[in-house]
C-alpha cells in the first residue's frame, strides 16, 4: 500500500496572522467516544504566523506525518511516536487538540481509553481496551521560537486511527530498515536529483509468517515496486524519488511492514530538505523512533470510559505542511 499526500493551496494576503479551518466527516466507526458509532466528525486547525521572524524570514511551520492505521495489540501499552521536522530548528511540541475547531467529535479525553498519554516530545503512550477497537487520534503540533516561549509560532494537525487486535502467538514483530542508520538522519537532496530508497523488512517469527507489504507513506512523485522475498526472512522494497520544484523544503517519509499475522513493524521515517540550487543542509530534525524515559516528564494525560467494539471500514489520516512561500493544508 501507498499512500500519497494531496495538497490544497491557500494564498494568504495582507494579513499577519491567520487560521485555516478543515471540518467536514465523516470518521469510520469509532469505540470512543461511547455511542459515536459512525456520526463522528472530523476538524482541523491550522494557524499560520506570515510575521517576519528576528532573522527577517517568515516562519516555517513544522512537519508532520504519521502512517493511518496503527495495529496494537489488546492489552499491552504501546508507544507511538510521531515524526516531526522543522526546517528553522524551532523547538517542536505535541498535545492534545483540545477544542471543537480542532477536532470535533474526537476530542480528548473522551476518545481514548483510560491512561493514554501524550507526551510534548510527541510520544504518545496508549493501551488498547478490546479487540477490534478503533480509536481516532488527534494530535496538534506547534512550533516555538525557544524553550522558554509560550506562543506557538504556528499550529499543525495530526489525526490518525488506532485499531486493537487480538495478541499474535508469535512475540515478535517485524523490523524494518533503511539507509539511514538513526531517524534523526537528515538527507539534502538538490530539485530534479533521482534518489534511490531501499526498505527491508525482517521477519523473527517461524517461517509460515511472511511479510505480506511494505505501506509507504509519501510526497508526490514517488516510485514503489512490488515487495519482493530476499531470503527466508528478509523482504525489500525499492523507493525512487525525483524531487520537484513544488517540494522545495521539508519533506517526510514514512513506512512500516505488515507480516501475514497483521502485525506492524516499527515506523521507519525519512526525513529531507529540498533546494533548487544545490544541496541544502538540514538544520531540523525529526523526532527519533526510540523513546529516551528521562525526556517524558509533562504530559496530558486521558481518563475516560470505553465502549464496544466495532468493525473497520474506512481510513483517515491527516496532517499539514508547507513548501517554499505558499502554506498547504495536505489532507
Amino acid at each position: 500500500m501507498t499512500v500519497i499526500q494531496s495538497s490544497t493551496v491557500i494564498d494568504v494576503q495582507n494579513a499577519s496572522y491567520c487560521i485555516v479551518i478543515y471540518a467536514s466527516g465523516n470518521w469510520r466507526s469509532l469505540s470512543l467516544p461511547n455511542g459515536i458509532g459512525i456520526l463522528g466528525r472530523w476538524s482541523l486547525l491550522c494557524s499560520i504566523d506570515l510575521e517576519l521572524r528576528p532573522s527577517d524570514r517568515h516562519n516555517t511551520p513544522p512537519v508532520a506525518i504519521m502512517i493511518s492505521p496503527r495495529f496494537i495489540p489488546v492489552g499491552i501499552s504501546q508507544t507511538i511516536i510521531v515524526p516531526t521536522m522543522d526546517a528553522d530548528n524551532d523547538q517542536v511540541r505535541c498535545r492534545f487538540a483540545n477544542t471543537t475547531a480542532e477536532c470535533a467529535s474526537v476530542c480528548p479525553p473522551n476518545s481514548l481509553p483510560i491512561g493514554t498519554i501524550m507526551f510534548p516530545n510527541c510520544t504518545l503512550l496508549i493501551t488498547g481496551s478490546n479487540v477490534a477497537d478503533w480509536y481516532a487520534v488527534a494530535i496538534v503540533i506547534e512550533d516555538f521560537i525557544d524553550s522558554t516561549a509560550s506562543l506557538p509560532l504556528s499550529t499543525i494537525p495530526v489525526q490518525f486511527l488506532i485499531n486493537v487486535q487480538q495478541k499474535s502467538s508469535c512475540p515478535y514483530r517485524p523490523l524494518l530498515t533503511g539507509p539511514t542508520t538513526s531517524s534523526d538522519q537528515c538527507i539534502g537532496i538538490k530539485v530534479g536529483t533521482s534518489f534511490n530508497i531501499e526498505l527491508i523488512a525482517e521477519n523473527f517469527c517461524p517461517n509460515s509468517t511472511i511479510i505480506k507489504d511494505i505501506a509507504i507513506l509519501s510526497f508526490r512523485f514517488l516510485t514503489k515496486t512490488p515487495i519482493v522475498q530476499n531470503t527466508t526472512a528478509l523482504w525489500s522494497v525499492l523507493l525512487t524519488w525525483t524531487p520537484a520544484a513544488v517540494q522545495v523544503g521539508s519533506q517526510i517519509l514514512c513506512a512500516i511492514a505488515i507480516d501475514s499475522d497483521n502485525v506492524q513493524s516499527n515506523q521507519y521515517c525519512m526525513s529531507f530538505i529540498v533546494a533548487v540550487e544545490r544541496v541544502p543542509s538540514c538544520p531540523g530534525q525529526i523526532i527519533p523512533t526510540t523513546v529516551d524515559p528521562t525526556t517524558l516528564t509533562t504530559a496530558d494525560y486521558i481518563t475516560s470510559t470505553i465502549a464496544d467494539s466495532t468493525t473497520p471500514t474506512t481510513v483517515d489520516y491527516t496532517t499539514a505542511s508547507e513548501y517554499t512561500d505558499e502554506y498547504v493544508l495536505s489532507i
